[in-house]
This record gives C-alpha cells, sequence and structure tokens, in this order.
C-alpha cells in the first residue's frame, strides 16, 4: 500500500530524528537546536551525554533513555505520545540516529502507522572520514560495527574482500589491532584510511596499508572509522587463481552464469582451454 508523507503541510505532532555533533558543538546546526527547544521530550542513548549536550545550548527537556536493549519495548509508547500530539526527537550519542544506533525500529513503525518522521540533518562520522580519506567515494559499502567475535569478524571480511565498492566501517580501540592484522593477511596491499577522534582536538587521519597502519596501533585511541578501497579486477582474479578450481566456478556461477560461460571464463582467467577446464573438474 503505497504511503505518501508530505511532512511540512499539516500541524500534526511527529518525530524528528535529529543529528548532533561527533565530537565538536560547533557542529550543532541551527535547526537542530531549533528543533530541540520545541520538541516535548527527547529519547537519547545516554541521557548523561546527551544532557551535556544540551546544557551547552542552554535547552531544559525531558529525557528519556532509548537506546539497542530498550527499544522495543518503547517504540510503542513514543508513537502513542506522538498519536497523542507530543512532539518527541530521537537522537543518538553522536552523530546521526540510526547509522550504528537505534532509531530504524520507529521510523519503521511510524511510517507503518503514518506517523510524520522529520530528519533533521547532522555531523556523521563516517561520511566525514569518507571525505577525508582521499578515497574514491563514488560506490560505498557501509557495514558499520563488523562482528565482535574475531572468527565472525574474519569471515565477514572474505566475503567483502572481493568488493570492488569502497568498504566503510566502524572499529574500537580495543578491537583495532584485531581488524588490522586480518587486513594484513586479506588485503595486504590495499590503500586504506584509518580516522579517528573526528572533530576532536586530537583528530587524525593515518593512511596507509593496514600493515603500515598496525605498526602504531599501540598509540591509536578513541572510536575509529575504516575506509578501505574497493578490490580490483587483478586482485580479484589473482585470488581466484590462486584458490580451488571449484571455488573459481563457483565464483562465476554465483554471478549468475550457466556452467558453460563459467568455464569459459574460469579458462580465460587461468590461461588454459575450456577443454582443459571441463577434463579437469570431472576427475575432482
Amino acid at each position: 500500500m503505497l504511503k505518501r508523507q508530505k511532512t511540512f503541510q499539516n500541524n500534526l505532532a511527529k518525530i524528528y530524528m535529529v543529528g548532533v555533533p561527533i565530537g565538536n558543538f560547533d557542529d550543532m546546526s541551527i535547526r537542530a537546536i531549533n528543533t530541540l527547544k520545541m520538541v516535548d521530550m527527547i529519547y537519547c542513548e545516554d541521557t548523561r551525554v546527551t544532557r551535556k549536550l544540551l546544557a551547552h545550548f542552554d535547552i531544559t527537556k525531558p529525557l528519556h533513555s532509548y537506546h539497542t536493549f530498550n527499544e522495543n519495548e518503547l517504540t510503542e509508547n513514543i508513537l502513542n505520545l506522538v498519536q497523542n500530539g507530543k512532539n518527541i526527537a530521537i537522537v543518538s550519542d553522536a552523530g546521526m540516529p540510526i547509522i550504528s544506533d537505534p532509531g530504524y525500529l520507529a521510523v519503521r513503525e511510524a511510517i507503518n502507522k503514518q506517523i510524520d518522521v522529520v530528519v533533521v540533518p547532522g555531523p556523521s562520522a563516517f561520511v566525514t572520514a569518507l571525505v577525508g580519506s582521499g578515497i574514491p567515494s563514488n560506490r560505498i559499502v557501509f557495514t558499520g560495527f563488523l562482528n565482535s567475535g574475531d572468527n565472525k569478524r574474519k569471515n565477514e571480511l572474505q566475503k567483502l574482500k572481493d568488493l570492488t565498492d569502497t568498504l566503510v566501517l566502524y572499529e574500537s580501540p580495543h578491537r583495532i589491532k584485531e581488524t588490522l592484522t586480518m587486513l594484513s593477511s586479506l588485503m595486504p596491499d590495499r590503500r586504506i584510511c584509518l580516522a579517528r577522534e573526528l572533530t576532536k582536538t586530537y583528530e587524525e587521519y593515518l593512511h596507509g596499508t593496514p600493515q603500515e597502519i598496525l605498526a602504531v596501533a599501540d598509540e591509536l585511541k578513541g572510536e575509529m572509522v575504516i575506509i578501505i578501497e574497493g578490490a580490483t579486477l587483478k586482485e580479484i582474479n589473482q585470488d581466484l587463481i590462486n584458490g580451488s578450481l571449484n571455488e573459481h566456478m563457483q565464483h562465476y556461477l554465483d554471478q549468475g552464469f550457466d556452467e558453460k560461460e563459467a568455464m569459459r571464463l574460469v579458462a580465460k582467467d587461468r590461461g588454459t582451454s575450456k577443454s582443459n577446464i571441463y577434463q579437469e573438474l570431472k576427475r575432482k
């Protein structure tokens, strides 16, 4: 069923998804300030963090905690408040709500109930890092935080390594060495940028290979964004050639090629004939 939201053509109460600074309070927009002054109450990840922000801009509003562990429980309450005429703002501790932070559930359910959602744009750590990275940004894959378990995280990176799009991920300081070690193994020659403490006093961009940045990993603190250049076709083909013949075939089958065409492509990559590939596969 089609739903059309004409955001500013009615006087109904709304949910406001408000972007806030990722470190430097001077990045707070006038619109964000005015929105937080206007709403009836604010839902945030950590009331202690948001209270400091509000105090800086002399804003006094009721605050309620809204995070990953209670959003299922509280979302219905938020929607009920809006339906009863209360304007509600949702903010993250830093940056835009929903981007690796809570808020998606409230927006999804608001749309289902035809409650207007107003997005008040603000800073974003991954956009800031991407702009400063010097790595192509025309096509990106944003993964947020990878799995905290080492094996699962390595499997995630393994699945991402052949993408030709620029990869963008978040990482915490206590896992950065392990992640850089994995990148050194899986993508040793890739150009990456690690950005940390963005917009703060100790903001830093590190440009180099995973191994070069790993060499100074013990010095790195604060939340981090890693920008990884996409795989080249040469790199992808070399990985396929180094792997098993069955894996090489499966790579092309997964892309929708039929068996004959996949065999032709495998033969081309490996510098041999299609008949040789056929005979080799028959023996396996």
